[in-house]
């Protein structure tokens, strides 16, 4: 079946609620891995939950859709309505990202608002986010600057690629405690967007990150 006979198929009721079933399983599998980086469990109990892991993909196996590598191409009526520039909802904008997105189980997720101006959200990284003890990794830092800076761009109407991305470390970044994140444009040079940021825990910032992003027509287009 592809997008359109779905889109076809299915009454507005309906979208909403294979949407939060979608967000709902995102969820569990989320529980699952949190569980599974931090359990110590004998061979007998880890073999049951691949057993259960297994079942759960074979379920999922017949339903699998190609070529849907994108932003709203399963739920656009129900996601993208309340997103973007007009909604200023990340999460609406972008389901599947593996940052903010409700609909992707790699995401922790990590919550954005706006004001129109400033992006401003929390973000509480667990376990299977860890890089040194008891610290969120360097990577993972460097991907949610991508997104905040990148959000950032969209919710003001100049959604453009990631030319360069440059993190600066200032201090240790904790697991299991909430993060405050910022983000702002600095200025706008013909097709290139300066778009700056910060992570902070307790006050303090503990990353900062510099984007030059490059807009095209590419960039203009829907996700």
């Amino acid at each position: 079946m592809t997008s359109g006979e779905r889109r076809d198929a299915g009454s507005a009721t309906g979208q909403v609620g294979e949407h939060e079933a979608t967000a709902g399983a995102a969820q569990a599998v989320r529980s699952l891995i949190e569980g599974l980086r931090v359990a110590d469990a004998p061979a007998e109990v880890l073999e049951q939950v691949a057993g259960l892991a297994a079942e759960a993909a074979a379920l999922l196996a017949p339903h699998r859709v190609e070529a849907m590598r994108m932003q709203g191409a399963l739920y656009p009526e129900v996601m993208l309505g309340g997103g973007g520039p007009a909604g200023r909802d990340p999460a609406g904008f972008f389901p599947y990202s593996p940052v903010v997105g409700p609909l992707n189980p790699l995401s922790p997720p990590i919550v954005l608002t706006s004001d129109g101006e400033r992006t401003t959200g929390t973000a509480v990284l667990g376990a299977p986010y860890v890089g040194p003890p008891d610290m969120v990794h360097g990577g993972n830092i460097a991907l949610i600057f991508d997104e905040l800076l990148g959000v950032t761009n969209v919710i003001n109407g100049l959604g453009a690629f990631t030319g360069t991305l440059s993190v600066r470390y200032e201090r240790p970044t904790p697991l299991g405690t909430e993060l405050e994140l910022e983000g702002w444009i600095d200025r706008v040079e013909g097709r290139k967007v300066f778009t700056v940021g910060t992570i902070s825990h307790a006050g303090q910032v503990t990353a900062r990150g510099e984007g030059i992003f490059i807009r095209t027509e590419l960039s203009a287009l829907d996700v």
